[in-house]
């Protein structure tokens, strides 16, 4: 069976990506090194490598990675030691220098070969040589993104112009609130396809439906970015989930291809993580952050309220996707059809899925 899979650019006449993508397990391999090994993931926050020798350690599929703090200079690397591959870090922490576990071969916060017990007989060995393998880390905002891929456009290329666009909201100076995570039946595809499109909230959501201008709800499409304009209603009320405090009042959802997504309104953001976990599962991981976070979210009525109110809607999309990865398994159906004005960001995305793979 061929790998690669044809698309049209022109939403009128595309139709949908076949559904082996979002099924067979030589996809999800393919992605590892096309896609989520040649684009920028959330792997941190800037609060956890603040101070020289604060560090934190990651994966990006299969790939464990460490971020390290060495004075003004923010540098990633392979979690492997070039011995016998044993890992350089363990967790998050402070450290002055990355030592093995496995043989205690130690590094500078740079990379370079510090110690190499017992090495002094070996021929045509210097530490020199020896360099830890760097990936690519940058930041935005509160936030730290890495990419394995040391050719790979800049973190700016695929942001573009979402500091400019979010600058009214501040997120660049917000602080960490609190985490969650799902470990959700579906390929991590489907969550993206469900994120993208507003199309499904008069259905699916009726609550959050109360609270959006369905009617004024539009997707922008950016190179690597979407995003989403969904214009709060405006009023207010005891029975209202958000209270509009302006006539221009909206959320900002920004997703960042392939996998990132933030959520951005009323004084907060919320980002979303989705990992793929193989063809039939994938982890969802919110992190909600904030100008002024409480001092214990659990017990702040704000946040709690805002916390209750999020967990609805993920249960809510959390059935439909699971129920729509079941139906992609079905014999019956293969590919289906956009929405010309309602979906142009699933079309998006797959147009850029096929761009990596192919």
């Amino acid at each position: 069976m061929a790998l690669i899979f044809s698309f049209d650019p022109d939403i009128r006449r595309a139709a949908t990506i076949p559904s082996r993508l979002y099924v067979d397990p030589a996809y999800s391999v393919l992605e590892e090194d096309k896609v989520f090994g040649r684009t920028w993931q959330l792997v941190g926050r800037v609060d956890q490598v603040s101070a020289t020798g604060q560090y934190f350690t990651a994966e990006i599929g299969p790939e464990a990675i460490a971020v390290v703090r060495d004075g003004e200079t923010l540098r990633g690397f392979h979690n492997i030691c070039l011995h016998r591959a044993g890992p350089v870090a363990e967790g998050c922490g402070t450290r002055q220098t990355l030592q093995c576990r496995y043989h205690g071969w130690t590094y500078r916060l740079d990379g370079s070969l510090l110690r190499a017990p017992e090495m002094e007989d070996a021929c045509d060995f210097t530490r020199e040589s020896m360099h830890l393998l760097p990936v690519q880390v940058a930041a935005w905002g509160p936030l730290v993104f890495a990419n394995l891929d040391l050719k790979a456009p800049p973190l700016e290329r695929f942001f573009e112009d979402i500091d400019r666009r979010s600058e009214r909201f501040s997120v660049t100076t917000m602080r960490y609130v609190g985490r969650k995570s799902w470990t959700i039946a579906c390929n991590w595809k489907v969550y993206v396809d469900n994120y993208l499109e507003g199309y499904h909230i008069p259905v699916v959501h009726p609550t959050l439906h109360k609270e959006l201008d369905y009617d004024q709800y539009r997707v922008e499409l950016h190179r690597y970015y979407s995003l989403q304009h969904a214009p709060i209603r405006s009023g207010r009320g005891g029975n209202r989930q958000y209270q509009s405090t302006s006539p221009d009042d909206e959320a900002q959802y920004y997703w960042i291809f392939p996998n990132v997504m933030l959520n951005i309104y009323q004084g907060q953001m919320q980002t979303n993580t989705v990992v793929a976990r193989g063809p039939d599962s994938c982890e969802v991981v919110f992190e909600w952050y904030a100008h002024q976070p409480p001092a214990d979210a659990a017990a702040d009525p704000t946040w709690t309220r805002l916390m209750a109110f999020s967990d609805e809607i993920q249960a809510e999309d959390i059935e439909i996707c699971e129920r729509v990865q079941k139906n992609l398994r079905s014999r019956s159906y293969d590919r289906g059809r956009y929405s010309p004005t309602r979906e142009n960001g699933v079309h998006h995305f797959h147009s850029l899925l096929h761009e990596f793979l192919a």
